[in-house]
C-alpha cells in the first residue's frame, strides 16, 4: 500500500512539473510549428504481480494508440488507449480420483490515459501519464462463464526511440510500465511503434 502511494505521489509531482513546462511552452513565439501525431503500438505484455500460481500465464499481447499534440518545443500532451492482456489461468481439480472439475480465468484492461511526453535527446522520448483502466475479468467454472467489469485509476511511465523514415513517418520501439491501483499490480510492455505525423500547422 505505501509503495503504491509513493509511486502515485512521484507521478503526480512529475505531472505537475510537466504541466508547468507545458504552460511555459504555450507562451513561446507564434512562429512555432505545431503537429498532431498518431502512435500505433503493438507488442509483448508481461504482468508484474506477487501472485504465485503454477498455471498462471503472465504473458500476453498489448496494443495501444496514442494521439499527441506536439509543439515545436520539448513538451507534448495527448491521450492513449488500447488493450492490455494481463493474465490468464486454467486449472483442473480431481475429486476422489473420479470427478474432474475445470476452470479458467483471465483479466484484461483498456487504459484511457492523459499522457505528457518530453524529447530529452534527438528521437528519444520519456512519457508519463495518469488516468483510468477499464478492467474486464472473465471466469469460467464448470461451464458457467461469468464476466465482470471494474474501473481503476493508474499511472504510466515509458521510454521510446524513433528512427525517422520521412518527415511524417518514423519507426521505433517503446518500453512502458502501467501501474493499476485497483489490483495493486503492474504491466510491463515492449512494443514496436509506428509514428505518423498527419497534421502540421
Amino acid at each position: 500500500m505505501f509503495n503504491r502511494i509513493k509511486v502515485n505521489m512521484v507521478f503526480a509531482t512529475l505531472l505537475i512539473v510537466l504541466t508547468a513546462c507545458l504552460s511555459q511552452s504555450y507562451s513561446q513565439s507564434d512562429d512555432s510549428e505545431f503537429a498532431v501525431t498518431a502512435y500505433i503500438n503493438a507488442g509483448y505484455s508481461r504482468f508484474i504481480t506477487e501472485l504465485d500460481y503454477n498455471d498462471l500465464n503472465k504473458n500476453g499481447f498489448s496494443g495501444t494508440i496514442r494521439l499527441m499534440w506536439e509543439p515545436e518545443h520539448m513538451l507534448s500532451i495527448g491521450i492513449e488507449s488500447g488493450y492490455l492482456q494481463l493474465y490468464d489461468i486454467s486449472t483442473q481439480l480431481t475429486y476422489q480420483d473420479t470427478i474432474t472439475f475445470s476452470g479458467s480465468s483471465e483479466l484484461s484492461a483498456v487504459p484511457i490515459i492523459t499522457v505528457f511526453s518530453m524529447e530529452l535527446f534527438e528521437n528519444f522520448k520519456l512519457s508519463f501519464g495518469s488516468g483510468i483502466f477499464l478492467l474486464t475479468s472473465k471466469v469460467d467454472a464448470l461451464g458457467n462463464p461469468v464476466n465482470s467489469n471494474q474501473v481503476s485509476t493508474g499511472v504510466l511511465g515509458s521510454a521510446s526511440y524513433y528512427h525517422p523514415l520521412s518527415r511524417t513517418i518514423s519507426l521505433g520501439g517503446e518500453i512502458k510500465y502501467y501501474l493499476i491501483n485497483k489490483i495493486e499490480d503492474g504491466d510491463l510492455t515492449f512494443q514496436f511503434s509506428l509514428q505518423y505525423r498527419f497534421l502540421t500547422y
